[in-house]
């Protein structure tokens, strides 16, 4: 008998990809179950280029994938022009929707079919038939709430929260008020200022909706009290100046998600956070929250993982790149996600740029990653972030090296990034790096500065993952968004927080704070100028944010230096212990297995 489940994710790559991988693990534990991935159009193919890597063998790629289908909904994105992303920042955030209201409309005909046990056609020209079983249950991101709620109101389905960070994080932004919740009640405040004169003093209502992200007033003494976070400041839940009008969405209609869902899926362990856990089980009853752990290549989460780790990053899908097969013509290579028709489709392949079908071994040796491990030569050269974190190996030893990355849409103050350049440049013992550099730009003097040193390298991307664990990497400086915290915890690297806004302060708090495998970087913050942070001494009113470019550098030249010495090496063996805690928690037997066997009765 076939069991059916569909799955909503959020097109922004840090949801995306832990769907990807969330959708071969559900399909991997449960051997009689298809899973209709819904995907907006733009987006697809991108989904279907990641899930091979989720996969053990080849083998696994043909039993697995021909159950996931991967269907395109929606209306291709607009490009964002400068032009665009500036009539975007003046918007009234109530009215600014995505995906738009016209792709979920025709995500709610989607599931209509599936539903309805219909044939249809998706927006890439792919033919659905019937799965022969209705679908059971929903797997909604928090994000998808303008598709989700009308289905939930339609259809008597179990619907699953996937959340994309630490239990803290989901706490902060969705539980009730006295559990340290921000979302429950924000947009009705935004409202009531908005209508009071007095107390709107001329502003539009997306500067009361930032001005309320940033400090709420129903939060009387400003501290944040999170079950398994030490108390912070509620303005540090916006460490950087980058409010954008789709966060006053993320917390409007997230909070009605939230509300409306039966569970939650989290990519945490139980033992990971258990007061935070056995916090949320209090605010969430009486749903069940299941926490399955870091959503992962296998390859990656078991030992010696490096030995993998090359074939992986030949075969990482870049995510800004053009999308291979993005265009209905579909002039690039493809593949198909089975029950196309309605039976298995095993022809499930992963072609080259001209449409030839390879497999994804043969991928890799084309690309050099065989050629790379026993010193062959290949045609196309070896990643270069790999080959230069080769060399820092050789040159300067284990750990070494740092990877620098502020994920796809994060980029600091170009003084800060000078700074940090500067200080990465001069450092006596040296500290090469990598840094992605997928948004912002480079100031010409310090590209010229970076090539006269050999000590690091910029490139538009790098995989990621594959990074994380080559044996020459010791640190990773990053914004702390769930999928680089995971993934660094999971390869047991320490790491340097620079938050930006939202998850990422909770994320940098807990590695630095609680985990204890890395440090969360103050002084260049520049979100809520003059005021101050609560680390160190409370009754001194915690520590001062000077703003200044020489607290930047001061900070940044003593973290990067404890990093180098014993204290960092305290933190890499706190970091590793904590990647044991995670593989022993997703292998057979662990927590997450079991949170994972609890669907049984659902599905």
């Amino acid at each position: 008998m076939v069991r059916h489940i569909i799955m909503m994710p959020f097109f922004a790559w840090g949801h995306l990809r832990p769907q990807c991988a969330l959708a071969v693990t559900l399909v991997r534990r449960y051997t009689d179950l298809v899973l209709s991935f819904l995907c907006e159009v733009d987006f697809a193919q991108r989904a279907k280029d990641e899930m091979p890597r989720q996969c053990v063998s080849e083998d696994e790629r043909t039993a697995l994938l021909s159950r996931i289908r991967v269907i395109a909904y929606g209306n291709p994105q607009p490009p964002l022009t400068p032009e665009l992303e500036a009539m975007v920042m003046l918007m009234d955030p109530r009215h600014l929707i995505s995906p738009t209201l016209e792709t979920c409309a025709d995500g709610v005909e989607v599931v209509g079919n599936l539903m309805g046990e219909h044939a249809f056609v998706d927006k890439l020209g792919t033919a659905w038939g019937p799965v022969g079983a209705l679908p059971r249950l929903v797997i909604v991101d928090v994000m998808m709430g303008n598709l989700f709620l009308p289905v939930k109101d339609m259809y008597n389905v179990w619907v699953f929260l996937w959340w994309f960070g630490s239990t803290t994080s989901l706490t902060r932004g969705y539980a009730p008020l006295k559990y340290g919740g921000r979302a429950v009640g924000y947009a009705a405040e935004c409202e009531a200022i908005f209508a009071d004169e007095g107390r709107r003093a001329g502003r539009p209502f997306g500067d009361i909706a930032r001005d309320v992200w940033i400090r709420d007033s129903r939060f009387s003494n400003d501290i944040i009290k999170l079950a398994g976070l030490p108390p912070y400041f509620q303005w540090e839940d916006t460490p950087q100046d980058c409010w954008h009008p789709l966060f006053y969405q993320c917390l409007a209609v997230g909070a009605r998600v939230v509300a409306a869902v039966d569970g939650f899926l989290m990519p945490t362990l139980e033992e990971l956070e258990p007061e935070a856990h056995r916090d949320m089980i209090q605010w969430a009853r009486p749903r069940r929250v299941l926490c399955l752990g870091p959503q992962l290549p296998p390859a990656l989460l078991a030992e010696g993982a490096w030995e993998s780790t090359e074939l992986l990053a030949k075969l990482e899908v870049n995510y800004h790149a053009p999308a291979a097969n993005a265009d209905i013509n579909g002039h690039a290579h493809g593949h198909t996600n089975g029950y196309a028709n309605g039976h298995t489709n095993n022809g499930h392949t992963n072609g080259d740029a001209n449409g030839e079908a390879k497999e994804p071994e043969e991928v890799a040796a084309k690309s050099g990653a065989h050629g790379h491990k026993n010193g062959e030569s290949s045609n196309t050269p070896l990643d270069p972030a790999i080959a230069f974190l080769d060399t820092a190996l050789a040159e300067h030893g284990p750990n070494s090296a740092l990877y620098i990355s502020f994920g796809s849409i994060f980029f600091p103050p170009e003084v800060h990034i000078k700074i940090l350049f500067e200080t990465l440049l001069t450092l006596e013992k040296p500290m090469p790096f990598v840094m992605t550099l997928s948004t912002g730009r480079l100031a010409d003097e310090l590209t010229a500065a970076l090539a006269a040193s050999g000590r690091g390298i910029v490139v538009p991307w790098a995989p990621q993952q594959a990074l994380l664990s080559h044996p020459g990497l010791g640190w990773m400086l990053t914004h702390c968004g769930g999928g680089a915290t995971f993934e660094s915890l999971s390869s047991g690297v320490p790491v340097i927080g620079w938050p930006f806004m939202g998850d990422q302060s909770q994320h940098a708090l807990w590695v630095s704070q609680v985990l204890d495998t890395g440090f969360d970087l103050i002084q260049v913050r520049t979100g809520a100028p003059g005021l101050p942070a609560l680390r160190g001494d409370a009754a001194t009113g915690g520590t001062q944010i000077a703003g200044t470019e020489a607290a930047v550098r001061e900070e940044l030249v003593g973290v990067l230096q404890t990093a180098q010495g014993k204290e960092g090496a305290r933190k890499r063996e706190n970091a590793r212990r904590i990647r044991e805690m995670i593989l022993k928690g997703v292998q057979k037997g662990g927590s997450a297995e079991r949170a994972l066997g609890e669907l049984d009765f659902i599905i």
